[in-house]
């Protein structure tokens, strides 16, 4: 099929594992940030400087986008373009299960653009340098012959929609009611969605 031909193309073009030592260094580091626990980490900085309420938020989408990500990847069950194409250039993985498991949608893609929509949104500010970062994440991922690129495209989508639904909900009165149940006693400044937060006032009152 024309679809699978242009595909591979792209990946072939984008796949370049073990070609430039500064390249793999930066490829393992852009996966190291896009790791879960490492997302996590960003969260509990946020909770330290008082940004609980959206601290809250980014695990909530991050679990989301995890759940459903691995829910898809084992209900399409893709398998790896090393599985499929003949010699495939693969960047050694930090964890073996990042090319064991099946392929689509890239988790590492979703949990960057998580990472990225939702901060963004709130910080408009860093909108800027954070689509970009996740952008290179997905990259990476090809580069390193992990993935395939609609895996990554895939992955964009999952993470893109988990961030702007927990960006949404910030606004639904249900939400903030249970999020304030949860975590009320330790909101500050009050209880309000985005204390501190520069995003322009322009989705009405949390």
């Amino acid at each position: 099929m024309a679809y699978e031909g242009a595909e591979e193309g792209l990946f072939r073009a984008l796949n370049g594992a073990g070609s430039n030592p500064a390249l793999d260094a930066a490829a393992l580091l852009l996966d190291v940030s896009a790791l879960a626990y490492i997302i996590v980490l960003w969260a509990v900085q946020l909770w330290w400087v008082r940004r609980r309420a959206l601290a809250f938020d980014l695990v909530v989408a991050l679990a989301l986008s995890i759940v459903v990500v691995e829910a898809l990847k084992f209900a399409i069950g893709r398998w790896r373009p090393i599985d499929v194409y003949p010699g495939v250039h693969v960047l050694a993985p930090l964890f073996p299960s990042e090319i064991s498991d099946p392929s689509f949608p890239s988790g590492h893609t979703a949990r960057a653009f998580v990472f990225a929509v939702l901060l963004g949104l709130h910080e408009r500010r860093w909108l800027p340098a954070l689509v970009p970062y996740a952008v290179l994440v997905g990259l990476a991922r090809v580069y390193e012959g992990a993935h395939y690129p609609s895996d990554i495209l895939g992955g964009a989508v999952a993470g893109i929609a988990f961030g702007v639904l927990l960006w949404k909900l910030d606004t639904l009165p249900a939400y903030v009611r249970l999020r304030e149940k949860l975590i009320g006693r330790w909101l500050s400044p009050g209880p309000g969605a985005r204390g501190g937060s520069t995003s322009p006032p322009d989705r009405g009152p949390s």
